[in-house]
């Protein structure tokens, strides 16, 4: 297959060699699937999140399915980059496997040995307890981790927080969380750990998300809870210091036409629709925005509860209120759980109306950026799921011209 081919791949099998196609390194096909990383680690293992930089680097989180620990393996075309490997892992007492010692080097090592997040993670560690237990819920190599930790307290008492680390500052998530707390939106506390800025906890809460567990009365809380958070005033002091969220339609069409250049043209042809319908649009005063708004980032307190916690502010800002409707929408007609959507939309209707074009844009944005979340979470179907998403944006941007009713 080449890389300017406009036909689809059709089985995992075909998928996995484009992609080590694309990658353009030696050896890159063992590390995009469960068994090819299997049979280069020794282990059943099943990889969760993939980053690549075609013709310099690969590098995947994975998973023993026997032994449940988290790690890595990186393939990299640098010396430099390796060398540094190797050096931040003898700084932090930690052992790495070179599996080849010579370009594209090819290394594998603990998620505590994440050259990026390894002195954060320690730092972590040790303001929890050396005997804290950790779960992790996900691992992106590189950029963060998420986990829930039972540990002490500092009045000697067992807690269990959800944990999140990160390679950079997170204290604009404990700022955004003060903020909607302090609005009366159902937020848990968020606390910054340690004095490196890179590690905030929150307390465990809750029976599971509303992706795992759809009932319309909880969906139904979220819509009007997120209606208020639009609605507030903007510009107050409860906005100060806020940033407007960008749009990157120009970045998403390249990353997917480079993955998937079956789908080149149609990609194209979206960007040109996306941007024009924005273009005939009012985007009105910009709101506070939750971000990146799905029925996963709704917690609920119990089974057949409507009462709610929303979680994940690491992408709230400012922005057209339409946008954090228009992400719900894509992320509810990807899962299959229309319901999910009428029911936000009239608990956002009890607050606010939103605007049918608008909110079609949105979608069609939040399904072209969501695109390629499938290659990057390691799913064997991520071809077909991706044609599959690129479909939804196309469908959804041609709902931008219908008239409000």
């Amino acid at each position: 297959m080449t890389e300017g081919t406009q036909v689809a791949v059709s089985n995992p099998r075909e998928a996995h060699a484009h992609a080590a196609e694309v990658a353009g390194l030696d050896g890159a096909e063992a590390l995009l699937s469960a068994a090819g990383l299997t049979q280069l680690l020794g282990t059943e293992t099943e990889p969760t999140h993939l980053r690549m930089k075609p013709g310099h680097s690969v590098i995947v989180s994975h998973r023993g399915l026997h032994s449940g620990e988290h790690g890595w393996t990186m393939l990299t075309a640098d010396a430099d980059k390796y060398g540094k490997l190797l050096s931040r892992a003898e700084k932090l007492s930690r052992e790495l496997t070179v599996h080849r010692a010579e370009s594209p080097y090819l290394v594998s090592g603990s998620v505590w040995a994440d050259r990026w997040l390894g002195r954060e993670l320690e730092a972590a560690r040790t303001a929890l307890g050396e005997d804290a237990r950790w779960q992790i819920l996900r691992y992106n190599p590189r950029r963060r981790v998420v986990a829930v930790v039972d540990h002490f307290s500092e009045a000697g008492e067992p807690a269990r927080h959800v944990v999140r680390v990160g390679a950079q500052p997170l204290d604009h998530i404990v700022t955004a969380a003060e903020r909607w707390r302090e609005a009366g939106l159902p937020i848990s506390r968020v606390k910054p750990l340690g004095g490196r800025g890179t590690t905030v906890t929150a307390p465990l809460w809750g029976h599971t998300d509303l992706l795992e567990a759809p009932y319309a009365p909880a969906a139904h809380s979220a819509g009007r809870r997120i209606a208020e958070l639009h609605t507030q005033v903007s510009r107050s002091t409860s906005a100060e210091g806020l940033a407007m969220l960008e749009a990157d339609v120009d970045g998403h069409v390249d990353a997917v036409a480079q993955v998937a250049p079956w789908l080149a043209e149609r990609v194209e042809t979206l960007a040109e629709k996306l941007t024009s319908a924005a273009m005939a649009q009012d985007p009105g005063e910009p709101v506070q925005l939750h971000g990146d708004l799905s029925p996963d980032q709704i917690l609920l307190a119990a089974p057949g509860s409507h009462k709610i916690r929303i979680i994940d502010l690491d992408r709230a800002g400012l922005g057209p209120a339409m946008r954090d409707v228009g992400s719900w929408a894509a992320s509810c007609r990807g899962a299959g759980v229309p319901e999910l959507q009428e029911a936000f939309l009239a608990g956002y209707q009890e607050v606010s109306q939103p605007d049918p074009p608008a909110m079609a844009l949105w979608e069609s944005y939040a399904h072209l950026a969501s695109a390629l979340d499938p290659f990057r979470n390691c799913d064997a179907a991520w071809a077909d799921t991706v044609t599959r998403r690129i479909e939804s944006a196309e469908t959804a941007v041609e709902n931008c011209a219908l008239p409000t009713p």
